[in-house]
């Protein structure tokens, strides 16, 4: 006589640790740095609004121009540069003796302002085709992200990759992941970092630069993985 099955034992198919359901796949898409640029997007779109509502007749005119400039090179420079730890940390002790300058020597904070205060006209058109343009590459970069991505899977790691679906296809078990997050402003931008795969029997190694929520995604493939061992073992 054979024994029942246990109907409150936990489903083999979709194991389970701790609180949280570990996925059967996930997906790692990677971007371009152009992504970052986001944030002088939606500073476009401001602008043009600030414009449109009459910035001519406001108590600061011309301010938006000059706020506009700040906020785009300063979102070229997190493209162009990595703001380590370090970094970060170094630019923040500048900004912060800077202001302790401007406390101490009224000049100083004079000259400032007046550089800060610097006018600069640009009419709503500028705005609103700046808007359309970096809302264009954007989208472009996403859609792209659609045609190219890595995905974890049956035991496997894909490449999808190219509009008519091309594959190429890796084992799974036994593959080492690790997590760089190297610049702080594109975590705090996106929570991205750099994903490094190292396949078993691969000598180099596959990396996966600019993923958002790379936390979340890390965790998850360690979760997989470790199902993944698990299976094996058994």
């Amino acid at each position: 006589m054979t024994d029942s099955p246990n109907r409150d034992s936990p489903n083999r198919d979709t194991p389970k640790r701790g609180s949280g359901t570990i996925p059967s796949s996930v997906r790692i898409h990677t971007y371009s740095p152009v992504i970052f640029l986001y944030p002088s997007l939606l500073m476009s779109l401001i602008c043009g609004l600030w414009v449109s509502m009459g910035d001519a007749t406001s108590a600061a005119p011309g301010s938006s121009g000059i706020t506009f400039t700040v906020v785009f090179f300063f979102n070229l420079s997190i493209i162009a540069f990595d703001y380590t730890r370090l970094t970060s940390v170094v630019v923040l002790l500048v900004l912060v003796i800077l202001g302790l300058v401007g406390v101490i020597y009224p000049g100083f904070r004079e000259a400032l302002g007046n550089l800060l205060n610097h006018k600069m006209f640009m009419d709503a058109v500028f705005y609103w085709v700046w808007a359309l343009g970096l809302g264009i590459v954007l989208f472009g970069t996403i859609l792209k992200t659609r045609f190219n991505f890595w995905e974890l899977k049956n035991q496997e790691l894909l490449h999808h990759h190219g509009v008519l679906g091309d594959l190429e296809r890796w084992p799974a078990p036994n593959m080492r992941i690790s997590k760089e997050i190297s610049d702080v402003l594109e975590f705090a931008l996106l929570r991205s970092g750099r994903l490094v795969l190292v396949p078993r029997g691969e000598q180099r190694a596959i990396v996966i630069d600019n993923v958002p929520n790379i936390n979340r995604i890390e965790k998850q493939m360690q979760d997989i993985l470790g199902t993944l061992r698990v299976i094996d073992g058994d």
